[in-house]
């Protein structure tokens, strides 16, 4: 089997930048000399992770995550080494005239996995699904149904709607007659087991929206009755390895680059929805899976944009939902948020096909609700505002919501409407507006610069209340230690300089010690084979000869530091000599150990020897040089 040679590994990496392929998936902010962002690999409220355009790698300085491009690829998106690499190569638009078979053993090279045959499972049936809907008279029904709602054959070939027809077994056999594990397909959700241990279908007689994930996996499915009241509206998959609602938003992977390119996100309640907002040109939609905003949802949303639009169905339950949502996001996330309502108590897709595109994007632009100004408006719901206790409440909840906005012209303009509304004077409002206003807590000062293996710390930037108002990276807990900085230094030159390699490593032999944190010691380990093989000192193409995750980790982090490139030989002699002091300050807390444990013991003639023994490296370390 052929291997993609290194040089042309050089090259596709060389030809793409990772600020702009990480900015696919992670909303960057530039900071200083790099891009700054939440962590894609944790849940943070505070970002922490860092893309540097003249490094090209990323760390997160939260999990610890980092690597180049590809190792990026993937953690990100589940992808082998190879698989990564042709991913680059496609978007530098570099041809790879290699032949590379599925069992390559490039690094980091991974068999398929249960989850992707998985996957693999639902693309099959997805694609029977669509057939039964477009080509087969079975189907004539439910696409005559989708297409009265007004619904277009192109829409349907887009979002890939199919259809499962009422039989018990036309997807089981189909996967049967292609050898497909129906165990497997069983615990992708697929297909049901019956109490007599029959293997079934589990969607049948429904309409079927095929669901992905934030990668574009086809992950699951949900089925919408169209004929009949028998059963919920909508079938879910139920949660496997692979599906789970409360990470899932429909039309979420396709609609990222419009979201980025519109700096908002549409959030709609259904499936319909989105299709329609879709035809109307609003390719920002996406809908959670029949569940209410959830903290995950919300994380995805944070990594792309800062600001959502609101738009869920006009009736009452879906007013309370866009509070419900609303509230998560603009306070409990600081994202900006706005509310669209439109007319009539109307859902966005009857309403999209009834008045038109044009008429939506009319109220998209136009007219849309601050959160502000659609809280003051939901806190008049169930009051009857002729009744003076009633009104004397909704002032209080109206001034106290006021009295959270940062701008003065803001307070103002809500103050005028309040005073216009209830014929108030704007006296009157701005004093009790001084009773009820909410002191809003500063950002915390950590003061000081963090520890140089932190990176570049970005400096406090408010803009209005946006994800980035507190814009810092969270300190590491106790300071490190001076062996430790000195671990960290020495690998740092190391990676990036072959000739620093070989004097450092003169020393640590002249010395005779070594480095103590593990990490640490089997990075330099793999230092020692990357250089032996004739590499010259180049980070980027070490971090893809390391399978292991953590060294790969230690790399981006170690590259992320700053420090003095103008260095002597004089210099490496002082961190060793305290790599060398350190060694044998841990040595003497175990003597210091085993001599109280022997002293307990009523151990005296062994008590002696250790106490010798702990004078004479007490002696050794103060003649060493600090």
């Amino acid at each position: 089997m052929q291997r993609i040679p290194e040089e042309k590994i050089d090259e596709i990496r060389s030809q793409v930048d990772i600020v702009d392929v990480v900015g696919n998936y992670v909303q960057l902010k530039k900071q200083g000399r790099n891009y700054t962002g939440l962590c894609p690999f944790h849940a943070e409220k505070t970002p922490s992770f860092s893309v540097s355009p003249e490094k090209q790698i990323f760390h997160c300085f939260g999990c610890g995550k980092g690597g180049n491009v590809f190792s990026f690829l993937m953690q990100i998106d589940g992808l082998s080494f190879v698989e990564s690499v042709k991913k680059v190569a496609d978007l530098a638009h570099i041809p790879l005239d290699v032949a590379i078979s599925q069992g390559d053993s490039s690094p980091g090279n991974k068999p398929d996995s249960q989850e992707s045959k998985m996957i693999e499972i639902h693309q099959l049936a997805s694609k029977l699904y669509h057939y039964l809907l477009m080509e087969t008279e079975e189907g004539q029904e439910a696409l005559q149904y989708l297409l009265d709602r007004g619904m277009s054959e192109q829409e349907l070939d887009h979002f890939e709607i199919g259809f499962a027809p009422a039989h018990a077994s036309t997807v089981t056999t189909f996967l049967k007659k292609r050898e497909v594990d129906l165990v497997l397909a069983v615990e992708s959700g697929l297909l049901t087991e019956r109490d007599d241990g029959e293997v079934v279908d589990r969607f049948r007689n429904r309409i079927m929206f095929p669901i992905k994930n934030d990668r574009g996996q086809l992950v699951g499915f949900s089925g919408r009755l169209f004929n009949q009241e028998d059963g919920p509206k909508y079938l879910n998959s139920p949660e496997t390895p692979i599906f789970n609602k409360r990470n899932i938003l429909y039309h979420f992977s396709d609609a990222r680059q419009e979201i980025r390119k519109k700096e908002e996100i549409l959030l709609l309640e259904g499936y319909m929805d989105v299709i329609s907002s879709v035809s109307a040109t609003f390719s920002n939609g996406v809908a959670s899976m029949g569940t209410s905003l959830t903290e995950e949802h919300v994380q995805m949303i944070r990594r792309v944009t800062n600001r959502a639009i609101i738009c869920y169905d006009g009736d009452r339950a879906g007013i309370e939902a866009s509070f419900k949502a609303g509230t998560m996001l603009a306070e409990q996330h600081r994202l900006e948020v706005f509310v669209l309502q439109l007319p009539n108590g109307k859902d966005p897709d009857d309403f999209i096909r009834s008045e038109g595109a044009e008429k939506f994007a009319e109220i998209y632009t136009h007219q849309r609700l601050t959160w502000t100004a659609f809280k003051l408006q939901f806190f008049k719901r169930n009051r009857n505002l002729q009744n003076e206790t009633d009104k004397i409440a909704y002032l209080g909840e109206a001034l106290a919501e006021i009295g959270k906005l940062d701008q003065a012209v803001e307070r103002e303009l809500y103050l005028k409407q309040l005073g216009s509304e209830f014929d108030l004077s704007m006296e009157a409002l701005k004093q009790q507006l001084q009773q009820t206003v909410v002191v809003k807590p500063k950002p915390h000062d950590y003061g000081g610069s963090p520890p140089e293996s932190y990176g570049e710390y970005p400096s406090y930037e408010g803009d209005g209340g946006s994800v980035y108002e507190q814009f810092s990276f969270a300190q590491p807990s106790g300071v490190p230690s001076a062996g430790l900085t000195s671990e960290k230094r020495l690998l740092k030159y190391m990676l990036e300089d072959r000739d620093a390699f070989i004097q450092i490593r003169n020393l640590l032999e002249e010395h005779q010690t070594d480095f103590y944190h593990d990490n640490y010691k089997a990075l330099y380990t793999h230092l020692i084979g990357f250089y032996a093989s004739g590499n010259d000192a180049n980070p980027l193409a070490l971090m893809d000869q390391l399978k292991d995750d953590m060294a790969r980790n230690l790399v981006s982090e170690l590259e992320m530091m700053t420090v003095n490139t103008d260095v002597s030989i004089e210099e490496y002699q002082d961190y060793v000599q305290s790599l060398t002091k350190s060694s044998i300050e841990r040595n003497i807390k175990e003597k210091e150990q085993a001599l109280l444990t022997a002293t307990q013991q009523g151990d005296m003639p062994a008590a002696l020897e250790l106490a010798r023994t702990i004078t004479t490296m007490r002696a050794t370390m103060k003649n060493t040089p600090n």
